[in-house]
C-alpha cells in the first residue's frame, strides 16, 4: 500500500522528535502492509525548506537501509492554505502537480473555493487532508463537493474510519465514502504509540461500505497516480 499524508521525518513538525522514534513508526508502517509514504511534513510560514526535506529522507534511507526496513520515501509535505502559490508548487508531492492541502480543522475557511479555483488555474490538483474531522465540514459534508466539483480531490484518514477520532468523524467519513466524495485513505500518522498507522483498520472498515476492490484503488491504484503525477482519471 501506499500512504500518502505521513509525518515520518523527525524533528521538523509534530511527529516524531529523535531518530529511534522515526525508525518505530518505519517498523510499524511496514507491520501495518506500506511499501512506500510520502513525508508530509507541516508546511506553514515560514515554510520548512525543499532542501531540509530532502536531507531528511537521505538520513532516514540510510538509516532504512542499514536495519533492512523495507520502506520508500517520497517527497511532499501537508501545506497549509495560507502558504503562497510560489511556496505551495515548492512542496508538491515527488515534484509533480499533486499537493496535499490543509484547511484549519476548526472551521472551511470562505476563501477555501477561490484558494482551489488559483490552485487549478495554475495547473495544480490539491488533495484536502482529513476532510471529515473538518468542523464545518463534520455539521455539512455537502459543503465539500463544491470543492470536488472544481478539480480538489479528498484524502480521508484510516484512523477516522477505524473510530480513534471519535464517532463523529467516523460517520463523516463513512458518508464522504459511501458518496463517493473521498479519493485516498491515508494514516496521517506522527509516531509508533501517538497517532499510529491504522492503515490495516480503516480499510477494513472501508472494505465493508465499498468492497476490496474499490478500496485497493484509494490506497494503491489513486496514489500510485498521485506519486507517479499522471493524469486524474476518476
Amino acid at each position: 500500500m501506499i500512504d500518502l499524508h505521513c509525518h515520518i521525518l523527525f524533528g521538523v513538525d509534530d511527529g516524531p522528535q529523535q531518530l529511534e522514534d522515526s525508525l518505530a513508526l518505519a517498523k510499524a508502517l511496514v507491520a501495518d502492509g506500506i511499501t512506500r509514504v510520502v513525508t508530509t511534513s507541516h508546511i506553514l510560514e515560514p515554510p520548512l525548506s525543499t532542501a531540509t526535506i530532502q536531507q531528511g529522507i537521505a538520513f532516514l534511507e540510510k538509516e532504512f537501509a542499514d536495519q533492512s526496513i523495507a520502506l520508500e520515501l517520497i517527497p511532499g509535505g501537508e501545506i497549509h492554505y495560507t502558504v503562497s502559490l510560489e511556496e505551495m508548487r515548492t512542496h508538491t508531492i515527488n515534484g509533480g502537480r499533486y499537493l496535499l492541502l490543509e484547511f484549519p480543522h476548526g472551521s472551511l475557511p470562505s476563501s477555501a473555493g477561490e484558494l482551489i479555483f488559483s490552485l487549478r488555474t495554475a495547473g495544480l490538483i490539491p488533495i484536502i487532508a482529513h476532510p471529515e474531522r473538518n468542523g464545518s465540514l463534520l455539521r455539512d459534508p455537502g459543503l465539500l463537493e463544491p470543492l470536488l466539483e472544481q478539480g480538489a480531490l479528498a484524502q480521508l484518514t484510516a484512523a477516522s474510519l477505524a473510530g480513534d477520532f471519535g464517532s463523529p468523524a467516523r460517520q463523516c467519513a463513512r458518508f464522504m465514502l459511501k458518496k463517493g466524495m473521498a479519493h485516498f485513505i491515508a494514516t496521517d500518522s506522527h509516531g509508533a504509540d501517538w497517532r499510529p498507522p491504522r492503515m490495516s483498520a480503516g480499510i477494513k472498515e472501508a472494505t465493508k461500505l465499498l468492497g476490496k476492490e474499490a478500496v485497493n484503488k484509494l490506497v494503491f491504484d489513486n496514489a500510485l497516480t498521485v506519486i507517479e503525477d499522471r493524469e486524474w482519471n476518476d
